[in-house]
């Protein structure tokens, strides 16, 4: 009894409960959404795109089961704050943005509900909540004020406060892909360049502090000296830690790209259509004074009344 005991407090708790609601929110409109029949697989280009978003949404729930239940998260509340990283870029770079992707559209619009259907204010905050400052300000705050030294060794004391603090940071980081990888009506209100500059100037925060992690060359956390793991030294391991969450920012970059490309291409597109139009009107023109041209000849050529008189 004593070791069930034992094993259901080293379980995370709050992490099951959350794996479990994503299941009962995500698989149950996804599984509807699959072809039934052969005959259906083959017609349908929507199944491939169900397909696509069940295995970015099993992806999601295993990385997250991964670094939440194994012996990761005890280890990274004690012992490595490397592996405490660990949880934090999977769980906001890898999770967030695919469950994002693998959102069904029956969620979406029970998260987003119509005005017409009386939930206009809860649209309405949810929608603001989503917008880039507020996302990029909640995120980034909630990081930094969570990892300041005497807030972060007292939930690290708390196994269930470290489990609820990594759930609320994966909330946070769905909220901040919003306006990347959200809906497209909720990607429309950024431009490209607006997009890229988002993407670049959301993770400086995080980015600074990393450097301090890497070159401070204090040791922020003294939890994690206090039973070092046998491996490696507790400042190697924060400076270790530094370096991987610079690994965030190379993803920044990633996205960064397929934008700078879309952006070029909408220039190029509406380059395009100015070059259609001015040719239209110049054919127009053209058109247009050579019918005034004939017009003129013709009426040169006809005879005046007088003349034709005598």
């Amino acid at each position: 009894m004593q070791a069930f005991l034992n094993l259901l407090g080293q379980t995370n708790i709050p992490a099951i409960v959350a794996a479990l609601l994503l299941c009962l929110a995500y698989l149950p409109p996804l599984w509807q959404a699959l072809p039934q029949s052969p005959a259906q697989g083959q017609t349908t280009e929507g199944s491939k795109q169900t397909r696509w978003r069940l295995l970015a949404f099993l992806v999601a729930l295993v990385a997250m089961l991964a670094v939440l239940v194994t012996p990761i998260n005890s280890l990274a509340r004690s012992q490595l704050f490397f592996m405490h990283m660990l949880q934090v870029i999977v769980l906001s770079t890898l999770c967030a943005p695919l469950l994002l992707l693998a959102m069904p559209a029956a969620l979406l619009k029970r998260l987003r509900p119509e005005e017409s259907q009386g939930r206009s204010n809860r649209s309405s905050f949810l929608r603001w909540l989503t917008r880039p400052l507020p996302a990029s300000i909640l995120y980034n705050g909630f990081f930094l004020l969570w990892h300041l030294p005497p807030l972060y060794l007292a939930t690290s004391e708390q196994a269930l406060l470290y489990d609820l603090a990594l759930l609320a940071l994966l909330l946070l980081a769905l909220l901040n892909w919003w306006p990347l990888l959200g809906p497209a009506e909720e990607k429309r209100r950024l431009s490209y360049p607006a997009q890229m500059l988002y993407a670049f100037l959301d993770g400086q925060p995080i980015d600074i502090y990393a450097f301090l992690l890497v070159f401070s060359g204090t040791l922020f956390y003294p939890v994690y000296a206090q039973q070092p793991h046998p491996l490696i030294a507790p400042l190697s391991d924060q400076e270790a830690a530094g370096a991987m969450l610079l690994i965030p920012g190379l993803v920044d970059l990633i996205v960064m790209t397929p934008l700078f490309f879309r952006w070029l291409a909408l220039l190029e597109e509406k380059a395009r259509i100015r070059d259609l139009q001015l040719q239209q009107a110049l054919e127009e023109e053209e058109q247009r004074q050579g019918q005034e041209l004939s017009e003129h000849r013709q009426a040169a050529s006809e005879p005046s009344p007088g003349l034709s008189g005598e």
